[in-house]
């Protein structure tokens, strides 16, 4: 069986888990088959063979690149998105590259950016086409576009239309897979795969490919953030809660980059115990973790399926995560980690003590993750998309 596998970046053009996952699922379908992934290029068009894959790599045609997008104003962003709802140049190279390679299923993830026209084009081909639900924002923009105004209101307006537009745009692939039972029923409220024939919600896979390191003991609790930042992720919630607790008995190590990093770092200035680090390198997680106790996950806006919390719980550390979107379908609350509601100050301090006053149960908390997480592993994962394929083709 061939799969093309479309997704908006691939190393070494990265932002965050998606393009993580879309590697696992690209790897454990390669030993199945044969896999074309396509993505997009911040340069020129270009073809290469890299760990058993062929990716093709093409340049769209818009005002800048998706990971140049922090620098941007508003009103270019605007003109992006609506030249991003065509295929951005691309249509013709697919069609072009499917005559070519001939593939028996298409599977899209994060197609903005490579411009979501193309889904037009996969419709076309009347190749199996299955879905997977990476970019819920599709759906609703953050909080902060909410705030009291006119211009909150005009952007609320403009983007009910644009949901209207990206709707039709996707229409009904056979398959939609979700990582999230909330991400799904979010898309069916708005009236999104009302012909699809098959809906599922299939959590992300994991890849073991790192040495489980000793975790280094200390006489305080080791809070990590590690993501994104981006004011809806939290991060700057996180900071403030920390900077205002105080405590001299917690530790709290922040690792990521984005356009709130130079707030963020203002924040921590007047905190104890607050490191603002920046990004970190995948291969260095395995060592990050093993100076861990606890991570956090304190989004103030919908998650889908956090990379992060996989991540934590792979390396046998315990979460504490806000109850914000399908994040919290993958805690077990007292058993792998602790929920707290989003936003709230309070409950989340309460967990911090609380998750220090259990440090000594906290191993067993991450065990309990590692052992939850089995089923999500790359081989089983692969193994079922390619039995979805199957059921849809027979």
């Amino acid at each position: 069986m061939k799969f093309f596998i479309i997704n908006n970046l691939f190393e070494p053009y990265s932002r965050g888990g998606t393009e993580r996952v879309v590697k696992i699922i690209s790897q454990s379908l390669a030993k199945r088959g044969q896999v074309v992934l396509i993505t997009s290029s911040p340069h020129q068009d270009k073809v290469e063979e890299k760990d058993g894959l062929k990716i093709c790599r093409f340049k769209p045609k818009n005002f800048y690149y998706p990971l140049d997008d922090q620098a941007q104003s508003y009103f270019k962003k605007f003109f992006w998105h609506l030249r991003d709802l065509g295929a951005c140049g691309l249509r013709r190279k697919l069609k072009k590259l499917i005559k070519e390679e001939k593939p028996d299923v298409i599977l899209t993830h994060n197609l903005k950016g490579l411009g979501l026209g193309l889904f037009r084009t996969v419709r076309q081909s009347k190749i199996l086409h299955c879905h997977t639900l990476h970019d819920y924002q599709l759906l609703e923009p953050h909080g902060s576009m909410f705030r009291n105004g006119r211009n909150s209101k005009m952007k609320g307006f403009f983007y009910q239309l644009y949901r209207l537009i990206t709707r039709r745009l996707i229409n009904s692939p056979e398959a939609i897979i979700a990582p999230s039972k909330f991400v799904l029923d979010k898309h069916l409220t708005y009236g999104f795969f009302k012909k699809s024939v098959k809906k599922l919600v299939l959590p992300n896979p994991v890849a073991v490919n790192f040495p489980l390191l000793f975790r280094q003991k200390s006489d305080y609790l080791r809070v990590v953030y590690l993501g994104q930042v981006e004011e809806h992720k939290g991060v700057e919630f996180l900071t403030d809660a920390f900077r205002r607790f105080n405590d001299r008995r917690f530790k709290l190590d922040i690792y990521g980059g984005g356009s709130r990093l130079k707030n963020v770092k203002t924040l921590a200035e007047g905190g104890q115990r607050i490191t603002v680090h920046g990004p970190i390198g995948y291969e260095k997680l395995d060592e990050l973790f093993a100076q861990t106790d606890v991570l956090v996950v304190p989004s103030v806006w919908w998650e889908n399926s956090p990379t992060v919390i996989y991540e934590a719980y792979l390396h046998k550390v315990p979460v504490i995560v806000s109850d914000a979107g399908g994040a919290k379908e993958l805690v077990i609350n007292g058993q792998t980690g602790w929920l707290f509601k989003s936003g709230d100050t309070q409950d989340l301090i309460e967990k911090l003590k609380l998750a220090l006053r259990e440090k000594i149960t906290l191993p067993q908390m991450g065990r309990n993750g590692f052992n939850l997480i089995d089923d999500f592993m790359a081989d089983k994962y692969g193994a079922k998309i390619v039995d979805l394929c199957r059921q849809l083709k027979s």
